[in-house]
């Protein structure tokens, strides 16, 4: 197996101006995936209360769509002081101070006590995990027993979203990555197979809705 270590983006140090094409992307493309994902999560899990941690949360735009439609208090972690920035800002438009709360940190030794969280969620992150055995243990540990994380990268369920976000999103995702975003989350899938082959509480999702890992915690 290739060492994973090989072949994944250092968020944590990317540029200032990677962060602003980010940030537009977020608001250009990914606002509409966010509410369809929000909702998929609330309606397959029926998760409403308790507690959510967005990992890798960006702009905090999945975060806040989660608490829009829910009772639940979502933790938005990411590792990047600026995002956590602009995150606060949006928090703050979005009118969901004290309900999505920003919080500096990192998925391989995340910030929570074991059997914290009802829902851990994350979209798009795991290109950036430097060790994604290690980060799926994290994100396990911080489960409560019972309770669910929805983990990966995609457009969601609804063909409407997902075909239109994914046209505007090709055009500019091969300059960064050098190949197709399908191309990119079939090399994922393929590791991500690997790492989790056999392991319990882990079920790996991969069609037209994107790659997912869904983890029930027994």
């Amino acid at each position: 197996m290739k060492n994973e270590n090989e072949d994944y983006m250092d968020w944590k140090n990317v540029s200032s101006e990677h962060i602003n094409h980010f940030k537009e992307t977020a608001e250009n493309i990914f606002a509409p995936v966010y509410r369809v994902l929000a909702r998929q999560v609330i309606e397959d899990y029926g998760i409403t209360r308790g507690v959510c941690i967005d990992i890798g949360s960006g702009t905090g735009g999945f975060a806040c769509e989660i608490a829009k439609i829910s009772n639940l208090k979502v933790y938005a972690v990411d590792i990047k002081e600026e995002m956590l920035e602009i995150m606060k800002e949006k928090i703050e438009k979005e009118k969901l101070a004290g309900r999505v709360i920003p919080r500096s940190g990192d998925v391989h030794n995340l910030p929570f006590n074991s059997n914290f969280a009802d829902l851990v969620v994350s979209r798009g992150s795991f290109h950036f995990w430097r060790d994604k055995k290690r980060a799926f243990s994290e994100i396990h540990r911080v489960l409560k027993i019972g309770c669910v994380g929805f983990i990966g990268g995609g457009f969601g369920r609804d063909e409407e979203v997902r075909k239109k976000a994914m046209r505007l999103h090709e055009e500019t995702y091969r300059d960064v990555h050098g190949r197709n975003f399908h191309e990119n989350l079939k090399a994922r899938y393929m590791e991500i197979k690997e790492i989790l082959n056999d392991t319990q509480d882990f079920k790996i999702i991969f069609d037209e809705s994107g790659l997912w890992v869904e983890i029930k915690k027994t």
